[in-house]
Protein backbone atom coordinates (compact mmCIF):
# COMPACT_ATOMS: atom_id res chain seq x y z
CA UNK A 1 0.00 0.00 0.00
CA UNK A 2 2.67 2.14 0.61
CA UNK A 3 4.24 1.65 -2.81
CA UNK A 4 0.88 3.03 -4.17
CA UNK A 5 0.52 5.77 -2.26
CA UNK A 6 4.35 6.65 -3.28
CA UNK A 7 3.76 5.87 -6.99
CA UNK A 8 0.74 8.09 -7.41
CA UNK A 9 1.96 11.03 -5.49
CA UNK A 10 5.34 10.91 -8.39
CA UNK A 11 2.69 10.78 -11.02
CA UNK A 12 1.04 14.02 -9.71
CA UNK A 13 4.59 15.51 -9.17
CA UNK A 14 5.97 14.99 -12.97
CA UNK A 15 2.45 15.81 -14.04
CA UNK A 16 2.77 19.00 -12.69
CA UNK A 17 6.75 19.38 -14.14
CA UNK A 18 5.21 18.69 -17.33
CA UNK A 19 2.19 21.10 -17.39
CA UNK A 20 4.86 23.99 -16.08
CA UNK A 21 7.42 23.27 -18.75
CA UNK A 22 4.79 22.94 -21.27
CA UNK A 23 3.64 26.25 -20.24
CA UNK A 24 7.08 28.03 -20.16
CA UNK A 25 7.88 26.49 -24.09
CA UNK A 26 4.77 28.00 -25.43
CA UNK A 27 5.66 31.38 -24.01
CA UNK A 28 9.12 31.13 -25.38
CA UNK A 29 7.73 30.73 -28.55
CA UNK A 30 6.57 34.09 -29.53
CA UNK A 31 4.07 34.45 -32.04
CA UNK A 32 4.15 31.52 -34.03
CA UNK A 33 2.94 29.44 -31.20
CA UNK A 34 -0.43 28.18 -31.53
CA UNK A 35 -1.58 29.27 -27.86
CA UNK A 36 -5.47 27.45 -28.42
CA UNK A 37 -3.51 23.95 -28.54
CA UNK A 38 -1.33 24.77 -25.34
CA UNK A 39 -4.66 25.48 -23.41
CA UNK A 40 -6.33 22.42 -24.07
CA UNK A 41 -3.64 20.57 -23.36
CA UNK A 42 -2.93 21.71 -19.88
CA UNK A 43 -6.63 21.43 -19.40
CA UNK A 44 -6.03 17.86 -19.99
CA UNK A 45 -2.90 17.76 -18.21
CA UNK A 46 -4.92 19.04 -14.98
CA UNK A 47 -7.85 17.24 -15.30
CA UNK A 48 -5.31 13.83 -15.19
CA UNK A 49 -3.69 15.59 -11.95
CA UNK A 50 -7.45 15.67 -10.65
CA UNK A 51 -7.66 11.76 -11.34
CA UNK A 52 -4.40 10.90 -9.68
CA UNK A 53 -5.61 12.97 -6.51
CA UNK A 54 -8.90 11.55 -6.27
CA UNK A 55 -6.88 7.51 -6.92
CA UNK A 56 -4.13 8.78 -4.07
CA UNK A 57 -7.58 9.62 -1.31
CA UNK A 58 -9.09 6.29 -2.65
CA UNK A 59 -5.91 4.54 -1.99
CA UNK A 60 -5.70 6.26 1.61
CA UNK A 61 -8.92 5.76 2.56
CA UNK A 62 -8.38 1.75 1.92
CA UNK A 63 -5.24 1.80 3.69
CA UNK A 64 -7.30 3.20 7.27
CA UNK A 65 -10.01 0.82 6.82
CA UNK A 66 -8.30 -1.89 6.25
CA UNK A 67 -9.36 -5.79 4.66
CA UNK A 68 -13.27 -5.68 5.64
CA UNK A 69 -16.38 -5.31 4.54
CA UNK A 70 -18.75 -2.47 4.68
CA UNK A 71 -20.61 -3.18 8.31
CA UNK A 72 -24.08 -4.92 8.17
CA UNK A 73 -26.34 -5.19 10.87
CA UNK A 74 -25.49 -2.80 12.86
CA UNK A 75 -22.97 0.75 13.31
CA UNK A 76 -19.75 -0.43 14.70
CA UNK A 77 -19.77 -4.45 13.83
CA UNK A 78 -16.96 -5.83 12.01
CA UNK A 79 -17.84 -8.20 9.16
CA UNK A 80 -15.25 -10.64 7.70
CA UNK A 81 -14.87 -11.50 4.10
CA UNK A 82 -15.01 -15.56 3.39
CA UNK A 83 -11.78 -17.15 5.14
CA UNK A 84 -10.61 -13.44 6.57
CA UNK A 85 -9.71 -12.97 10.27
CA UNK A 86 -9.85 -9.49 12.57
CA UNK A 87 -6.78 -7.15 11.28
CA UNK A 88 -4.60 -6.48 13.77
CA UNK A 89 -4.62 -2.85 13.90
CA UNK A 90 -8.87 -3.76 14.62
CA UNK A 91 -9.87 -2.37 18.04
CA UNK A 92 -11.58 -5.17 19.63
CA UNK A 93 -11.94 -3.02 23.02
CA UNK A 94 -14.36 -0.69 20.63
CA UNK A 95 -16.20 -3.24 18.27
CA UNK A 96 -17.60 -6.82 18.38
CA UNK A 97 -14.83 -8.93 15.93
CA UNK A 98 -13.95 -12.79 14.76
CA UNK A 99 -13.93 -15.09 17.65
CA UNK A 100 -11.62 -18.13 18.16
CA UNK A 101 -13.50 -20.74 16.99
CA UNK A 102 -16.09 -20.85 13.70
CA UNK A 103 -19.14 -18.52 14.64
CA UNK A 104 -18.27 -16.80 17.07
CA UNK A 105 -17.61 -13.28 17.66
CA UNK A 106 -15.16 -11.56 20.34
CA UNK A 107 -17.32 -9.60 23.18
CA UNK A 108 -15.50 -5.94 23.19
CA UNK A 109 -13.07 -5.19 25.66
CA UNK A 110 -12.21 -8.93 26.47
CA UNK A 111 -10.21 -11.91 24.68
CA UNK A 112 -14.00 -14.36 25.32
CA UNK A 113 -14.92 -15.89 22.44
CA UNK A 114 -19.31 -15.91 22.23
CA UNK A 115 -21.59 -18.01 20.23
CA UNK A 116 -25.14 -18.69 20.63
CA UNK A 117 -27.27 -20.74 18.54
CA UNK A 118 -29.75 -23.67 18.34
CA UNK A 119 -32.57 -24.48 15.88
CA UNK A 120 -36.42 -24.18 15.76
CA UNK A 121 -38.25 -27.51 15.30
CA UNK A 122 -41.95 -28.73 14.84
CA UNK A 123 -43.25 -31.93 15.11
CA UNK A 124 -46.58 -33.06 13.80
CA UNK A 125 -47.19 -36.74 15.62
CA UNK A 126 -49.56 -39.31 14.61
CA UNK A 127 -50.11 -42.73 16.82
CA UNK A 128 -52.46 -45.41 15.57
CA UNK A 129 -52.28 -46.25 19.72
CA UNK A 130 -52.78 -43.36 22.43
CA UNK A 131 -49.07 -44.33 23.64
CA UNK A 132 -47.53 -42.61 27.33
CA UNK A 133 -45.20 -40.64 25.46
CA UNK A 134 -47.04 -37.61 23.16
CA UNK A 135 -44.17 -35.86 22.35
CA UNK A 136 -41.16 -38.81 22.05
CA UNK A 137 -41.37 -42.37 21.17
CA UNK A 138 -40.97 -44.32 24.04
CA UNK A 139 -41.19 -48.39 24.01
CA UNK A 140 -41.57 -48.53 27.49
CA UNK A 141 -44.57 -46.30 27.32
CA UNK A 142 -46.85 -48.31 24.74
CA UNK A 143 -49.66 -50.10 27.17
CA UNK A 144 -50.09 -53.80 26.95
CA UNK A 145 -53.90 -53.42 27.58
CA UNK A 146 -56.32 -50.93 26.04
CA UNK A 147 -54.34 -49.45 23.73
CA UNK A 148 -56.92 -46.78 22.68
CA UNK A 149 -57.84 -45.52 19.15
CA UNK A 150 -54.88 -43.29 18.52
CA UNK A 151 -54.25 -39.40 18.85
CA UNK A 152 -52.43 -36.74 16.78
CA UNK A 153 -49.98 -34.29 18.33
CA UNK A 154 -47.95 -30.69 17.47
CA UNK A 155 -44.72 -30.45 19.43
CA UNK A 156 -42.14 -27.67 19.67
CA UNK A 157 -40.59 -29.25 22.64
CA UNK A 158 -37.69 -30.08 20.19
CA UNK A 159 -36.45 -26.22 19.78
CA UNK A 160 -33.07 -25.82 21.31
CA UNK A 161 -30.98 -23.25 22.23
CA UNK A 162 -27.14 -22.50 23.53
CA UNK A 163 -24.96 -20.51 24.52
CA UNK A 164 -20.93 -21.26 24.31
CA UNK A 165 -17.58 -19.19 24.96
CA UNK A 166 -14.34 -19.84 24.54
CA UNK A 167 -11.39 -17.78 26.47
CA UNK A 168 -7.56 -18.50 25.79
CA UNK A 169 -5.73 -18.84 29.57
CA UNK A 170 -1.99 -20.89 30.24
CA UNK A 171 -3.53 -24.14 30.92
CA UNK A 172 -5.62 -24.14 27.43
CA UNK A 173 -8.85 -23.15 25.94
CA UNK A 174 -11.34 -21.90 28.70
CA UNK A 175 -14.88 -23.61 27.92
CA UNK A 176 -18.32 -23.18 29.02
CA UNK A 177 -21.47 -24.21 27.60
CA UNK A 178 -25.23 -23.92 28.27
CA UNK A 179 -28.02 -25.38 26.59
CA UNK A 180 -31.86 -25.86 27.00
CA UNK A 181 -34.86 -27.27 25.31
CA UNK A 182 -38.86 -27.57 26.03
CA UNK A 183 -38.98 -31.06 27.18
CA UNK A 184 -39.88 -29.82 30.54
CA UNK A 185 -42.65 -31.89 32.62
CA UNK A 186 -44.71 -29.11 33.49
CA UNK A 187 -45.86 -27.59 29.83
CA UNK A 188 -43.26 -26.06 27.50
CA UNK A 189 -41.28 -24.27 29.97
CA UNK A 190 -37.04 -24.47 29.42
CA UNK A 191 -35.58 -26.87 30.48
CA UNK A 192 -31.63 -27.66 31.45
CA UNK A 193 -29.57 -30.00 29.04
CA UNK A 194 -26.47 -28.84 29.61
CA UNK A 195 -24.59 -26.41 31.82
CA UNK A 196 -21.02 -27.41 32.45
CA UNK A 197 -16.96 -25.59 32.26
CA UNK A 198 -13.99 -27.47 30.70
CA UNK A 199 -10.25 -26.20 30.96
CA UNK A 200 -7.25 -27.68 28.91
CA UNK A 201 -6.11 -28.94 25.81
CA UNK A 202 -4.35 -32.39 26.07
CA UNK A 203 -4.92 -32.35 29.47
CA UNK A 204 -8.72 -31.36 30.00
CA UNK A 205 -10.89 -31.11 33.33
CA UNK A 206 -14.77 -30.52 33.10
CA UNK A 207 -16.95 -30.11 35.92
CA UNK A 208 -20.95 -29.39 35.87
CA UNK A 209 -23.89 -31.81 33.96
CA UNK A 210 -23.65 -33.31 30.25
CA UNK A 211 -23.59 -36.67 28.78
CA UNK A 212 -22.17 -39.24 30.83
CA UNK A 213 -19.11 -40.86 30.35
CA UNK A 214 -20.35 -43.82 29.97
CA UNK A 215 -22.29 -42.89 26.83
CA UNK A 216 -21.40 -42.25 23.36
CA UNK A 217 -23.63 -39.26 22.11
CA UNK A 218 -21.93 -39.41 18.28
CA UNK A 219 -23.68 -42.50 17.62
CA UNK A 220 -27.03 -41.30 17.69
CA UNK A 221 -28.43 -41.93 14.63
CA UNK A 222 -29.73 -38.69 12.34
CA UNK A 223 -33.63 -39.41 13.14
CA UNK A 224 -36.44 -36.82 14.33
CA UNK A 225 -37.18 -38.71 17.31
CA UNK A 226 -36.30 -36.90 20.26
CA UNK A 227 -36.54 -40.23 21.95
CA UNK A 228 -34.10 -42.22 20.28
CA UNK A 229 -33.75 -46.18 19.65
CA UNK A 230 -35.18 -47.87 23.06
CA UNK A 231 -31.20 -49.31 23.91
CA UNK A 232 -29.46 -46.72 23.55
CA UNK A 233 -27.51 -45.48 26.58
CA UNK A 234 -28.39 -42.29 27.14
CA UNK A 235 -28.03 -39.75 29.93
CA UNK A 236 -27.33 -36.18 31.27
CA UNK A 237 -26.34 -35.87 34.89
CA UNK A 238 -23.47 -33.77 37.08
CA UNK A 239 -20.24 -35.07 37.20
CA UNK A 240 -16.79 -34.54 37.05
CA UNK A 241 -14.69 -35.63 34.06
CA UNK A 242 -10.60 -35.68 33.46
CA UNK A 243 -9.75 -36.60 29.62
CA UNK A 244 -6.14 -37.49 28.58
CA UNK A 245 -5.51 -37.08 24.93
CA UNK A 246 -2.77 -40.02 24.67
CA UNK A 247 -2.26 -39.24 20.51
CA UNK A 248 -3.89 -37.55 17.98
CA UNK A 249 -6.80 -40.43 17.33
CA UNK A 250 -6.72 -41.93 21.19
CA UNK A 251 -8.52 -40.51 23.75
CA UNK A 252 -9.11 -41.61 27.26
CA UNK A 253 -11.90 -40.23 29.72
CA UNK A 254 -12.34 -40.64 33.68
CA UNK A 255 -15.09 -39.70 35.93
CA UNK A 256 -16.98 -39.44 39.35
CA UNK A 257 -20.43 -38.64 38.49
CA UNK A 258 -24.02 -38.16 40.31
CA UNK A 259 -25.54 -41.44 41.82
CA UNK A 260 -29.11 -42.15 41.47
CA UNK A 261 -29.56 -45.16 41.86
CA UNK A 262 -33.70 -46.19 41.08
CA UNK A 263 -34.89 -49.37 43.36
CA UNK A 264 -38.03 -51.02 42.93
CA UNK A 265 -38.85 -53.58 46.08
CA UNK A 266 -41.36 -56.06 47.07
CA UNK A 267 -44.59 -54.86 48.28
CA UNK A 268 -43.72 -55.95 51.90
CA UNK A 269 -40.80 -53.34 51.89
CA UNK A 270 -40.95 -49.71 52.45
CA UNK A 271 -37.45 -47.50 51.93
CA UNK A 272 -35.19 -45.59 49.47
CA UNK A 273 -32.21 -45.27 47.03
CA UNK A 274 -29.80 -44.33 48.01
CA UNK A 275 -25.89 -44.80 47.40
CA UNK A 276 -22.53 -43.79 49.50
CA UNK A 277 -20.27 -43.57 46.65
CA UNK A 278 -20.35 -41.55 43.26
CA UNK A 279 -20.94 -43.60 40.14
CA UNK A 280 -17.31 -43.94 38.50
CA UNK A 281 -17.16 -44.38 34.75
CA UNK A 282 -14.61 -44.41 31.98
CA UNK A 283 -14.00 -44.65 28.80
CA UNK A 284 -11.17 -44.81 25.77
CA UNK A 285 -12.24 -43.84 22.58
CA UNK A 286 -10.05 -44.49 19.36
CA UNK A 287 -10.97 -42.21 15.94
CA UNK A 288 -9.03 -43.54 12.93
CA UNK A 289 -9.86 -41.68 9.39
CA UNK A 290 -12.84 -44.03 8.81
CA UNK A 291 -14.52 -43.17 12.03
CA UNK A 292 -14.39 -44.00 15.59
CA UNK A 293 -14.46 -47.30 18.14
CA UNK A 294 -15.43 -46.69 21.95
CA UNK A 295 -15.07 -49.15 25.06
CA UNK A 296 -16.77 -47.62 28.84
CA UNK A 297 -17.48 -49.50 31.65
CA UNK A 298 -19.02 -47.80 34.83
CA UNK A 299 -19.10 -49.21 38.68
CA UNK A 300 -22.26 -48.12 40.92
CA UNK A 301 -23.34 -48.67 44.13
CA UNK A 302 -26.30 -49.66 45.05
CA UNK A 303 -28.10 -49.05 48.11
CA UNK A 304 -31.50 -49.44 50.32
CA UNK A 305 -32.38 -48.03 53.18
CA UNK A 306 -35.76 -49.53 54.57
CA UNK A 307 -38.17 -48.15 56.93
CA UNK A 308 -37.55 -50.75 59.18
CA UNK A 309 -34.99 -53.74 58.79
CA UNK A 310 -31.10 -53.52 57.78
CA UNK A 311 -29.41 -51.22 54.77
CA UNK A 312 -28.68 -53.72 52.18
CA UNK A 313 -26.16 -52.66 49.05
CA UNK A 314 -25.42 -54.21 45.65
CA UNK A 315 -22.95 -53.76 43.22
CA UNK A 316 -23.94 -52.30 39.71
CA UNK A 317 -21.55 -52.53 36.49
CA UNK A 318 -22.22 -52.65 32.94
CA UNK A 319 -19.72 -52.46 29.62
CA UNK A 320 -20.81 -50.30 26.38
CA UNK A 321 -19.39 -51.08 23.27
CA UNK A 322 -19.58 -47.95 20.68
CA UNK A 323 -18.55 -46.90 17.00
CA UNK A 324 -19.60 -45.51 13.96
CA UNK A 325 -17.62 -46.11 10.67
CA UNK A 326 -18.08 -44.15 7.53
CA UNK A 327 -18.69 -45.77 4.08
CA UNK A 328 -19.02 -45.51 0.46
CA UNK A 329 -17.36 -42.38 -0.86
CA UNK A 330 -19.01 -38.79 0.55
CA UNK A 331 -21.32 -36.85 -1.48
CA UNK A 332 -20.80 -33.99 -0.65
CA UNK A 333 -18.51 -32.08 2.18
CA UNK A 334 -19.59 -33.09 5.72
CA UNK A 335 -22.04 -35.65 3.79
CA UNK A 336 -21.25 -39.37 4.01
CA UNK A 337 -22.82 -43.06 4.33
CA UNK A 338 -22.42 -44.36 7.90
CA UNK A 339 -23.33 -47.02 10.07
CA UNK A 340 -23.48 -46.38 13.86
CA UNK A 341 -23.99 -49.14 16.31
CA UNK A 342 -24.01 -50.23 20.00
CA UNK A 343 -23.62 -53.26 22.47
CA UNK A 344 -24.38 -52.61 26.36
CA UNK A 345 -25.09 -54.83 29.21
CA UNK A 346 -24.52 -55.46 32.84
CA UNK A 347 -26.25 -55.57 35.91
CA UNK A 348 -27.93 -52.60 37.58
CA UNK A 349 -28.05 -49.90 35.38
CA UNK A 350 -31.07 -49.60 33.66
CA UNK A 351 -31.36 -46.06 35.17
CA UNK A 352 -28.73 -45.22 32.18
CA UNK A 353 -30.73 -46.48 29.20
CA UNK A 354 -33.17 -45.04 27.35
CA UNK A 355 -36.16 -46.87 27.70
CA UNK A 356 -35.62 -48.16 31.41
CA UNK A 357 -34.95 -44.67 33.07
CA UNK A 358 -36.79 -43.81 35.52
CA UNK A 359 -39.02 -46.80 36.17
CA UNK A 360 -36.72 -48.24 38.52
CA UNK A 361 -35.32 -51.25 37.21
CA UNK A 362 -31.84 -50.73 38.75
CA UNK A 363 -32.56 -53.32 41.48
CA UNK A 364 -35.11 -54.99 43.63
CA UNK A 365 -35.11 -55.27 47.16
CA UNK A 366 -37.18 -58.82 47.86
CA UNK A 367 -38.95 -59.54 50.48
CA UNK A 368 -36.53 -60.63 53.07
CA UNK A 369 -34.53 -57.38 52.51
CA UNK A 370 -32.00 -58.10 50.38
CA UNK A 371 -31.22 -56.20 47.11
CA UNK A 372 -30.36 -57.52 43.59
CA UNK A 373 -28.82 -55.38 40.81
CA UNK A 374 -31.07 -56.31 37.60
CA UNK A 375 -29.44 -57.67 34.75
CA UNK A 376 -29.56 -55.42 31.20
CA UNK A 377 -28.57 -56.38 27.80
CA UNK A 378 -29.68 -54.38 24.46
CA UNK A 379 -28.05 -52.59 21.48
CA UNK A 380 -28.96 -50.70 18.42
CA UNK A 381 -27.75 -50.46 14.48
CA UNK A 382 -28.72 -47.72 12.14
CA UNK A 383 -27.50 -46.69 8.66
CA UNK A 384 -27.66 -43.12 7.27
CA UNK A 385 -27.90 -43.18 3.44
CA UNK A 386 -27.24 -39.82 1.34
CA UNK A 387 -28.95 -40.40 -2.08
CA UNK A 388 -27.61 -37.38 -3.25
CA UNK A 389 -26.47 -33.75 -1.51
CA UNK A 390 -29.93 -33.08 -0.62
CA UNK A 391 -32.03 -35.96 0.26
CA UNK A 392 -30.92 -38.80 2.76
CA UNK A 393 -32.69 -41.29 4.37
CA UNK A 394 -31.80 -43.27 7.97
CA UNK A 395 -33.19 -46.92 9.11
CA UNK A 396 -32.35 -48.44 12.39
CA UNK A 397 -33.34 -51.32 14.79
CA UNK A 398 -32.87 -51.36 18.40
CA UNK A 399 -33.55 -54.44 20.90
CA UNK A 400 -33.42 -54.45 24.66
CA UNK A 401 -33.92 -57.24 27.49
CA UNK A 402 -34.19 -57.02 31.27
CA UNK A 403 -33.80 -60.42 33.12
CA UNK A 404 -36.67 -60.39 35.73
CA UNK A 405 -35.94 -61.97 39.21
CA UNK A 406 -38.60 -63.55 41.62
CA UNK A 407 -40.70 -61.54 42.98
CA UNK A 408 -41.27 -58.80 40.55
CA UNK A 409 -44.88 -57.27 39.54
CA UNK A 410 -45.87 -59.03 36.06
CA UNK A 411 -46.76 -55.90 34.63
CA UNK A 412 -42.68 -54.93 35.04
CA UNK A 413 -40.92 -54.21 32.19
CA UNK A 414 -39.12 -56.90 30.93
CA UNK A 415 -37.99 -55.28 27.20
CA UNK A 416 -38.82 -53.87 23.60
CA UNK A 417 -38.27 -54.03 20.23
CA UNK A 418 -37.26 -50.45 18.02
CA UNK A 419 -37.67 -50.13 14.92
CA UNK A 420 -37.16 -46.52 12.42
CA UNK A 421 -36.85 -45.54 8.92
CA UNK A 422 -37.20 -42.01 7.71
CA UNK A 423 -36.37 -39.61 4.48
CA UNK A 424 -34.62 -35.88 4.93
CA UNK A 425 -34.81 -32.90 2.78
CA UNK A 426 -32.25 -30.35 2.98
CA UNK A 427 -33.08 -27.15 0.85
CA UNK A 428 -30.27 -25.22 2.48
CA UNK A 429 -27.57 -25.49 4.67
CA UNK A 430 -29.84 -24.44 7.91
CA UNK A 431 -32.95 -26.35 7.19
CA UNK A 432 -34.21 -29.49 6.75
CA UNK A 433 -37.64 -31.23 6.54
CA UNK A 434 -38.72 -35.15 7.02
CA UNK A 435 -41.19 -37.96 6.96
CA UNK A 436 -40.36 -40.55 9.77
CA UNK A 437 -42.13 -43.97 10.77
CA UNK A 438 -41.70 -45.73 13.96
CA UNK A 439 -42.83 -49.20 14.92
CA UNK A 440 -42.16 -50.34 18.90
CA UNK A 441 -43.54 -53.38 20.73
CA UNK A 442 -43.26 -53.34 24.68
CA UNK A 443 -42.84 -56.90 26.88
CA UNK A 444 -43.68 -57.38 30.11
CA UNK A 445 -42.82 -59.70 32.75
CA UNK A 446 -45.73 -61.83 32.43
CA UNK A 447 -45.85 -61.69 28.89
CA UNK A 448 -48.19 -59.12 28.04
CA UNK A 449 -47.07 -57.17 25.31
CA UNK A 450 -48.40 -53.91 23.07
CA UNK A 451 -47.11 -52.53 19.63
CA UNK A 452 -47.38 -48.73 18.49
CA UNK A 453 -46.65 -47.43 15.18
CA UNK A 454 -46.27 -43.60 14.52
CA UNK A 455 -45.53 -41.32 11.74
CA UNK A 456 -44.73 -37.96 12.06
CA UNK A 457 -43.29 -35.07 9.84
CA UNK A 458 -40.62 -32.59 11.06
CA UNK A 459 -39.70 -29.23 10.03
CA UNK A 460 -36.33 -27.40 11.91
CA UNK A 461 -34.72 -23.94 11.14
CA UNK A 462 -30.83 -24.15 12.50
CA UNK A 463 -29.25 -20.02 13.23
Amino acid sequence: MFAERWCAGALVAAALVIATGSSARAQDAGPTSRPTDDAAWKAKMEQRVGDLERENAELKAQKQAGPTTAPAGGKGIFVARPGQVTPADFDTKKYVAEGDFPGSITIPGTNVSLQVGGFAQIDVIADNHNIGSKNSFIVSSIPTGDEGAGQTNFSVKQTRLFIKTETPTSWGPFITYVEGDFFSSDGTNLRLRHAYGQIGDKHQLLAGQTNSTFMDASTYPAIFDYQGPNAMVLVRQPLLRYTEKLCDDLEWRVAIEDPNPDISHAANINGNGTAQWPDFASNVRWSPGWGHLQLAGILRELQFDPSTGHRSTALGWGLNLTGAVNVLKPVAEGKQDNVTFQLAGGEGIANYINDTNGLALDGFVKSNGDIEALGTVGGFVAYQHYWCAKWASTVGYSYLHMYPVAGQSGSAYKGGHYAVANIMFYPTDRIWVGIEALYGVRQNVDGGSGDDGRLSFSVQYRF
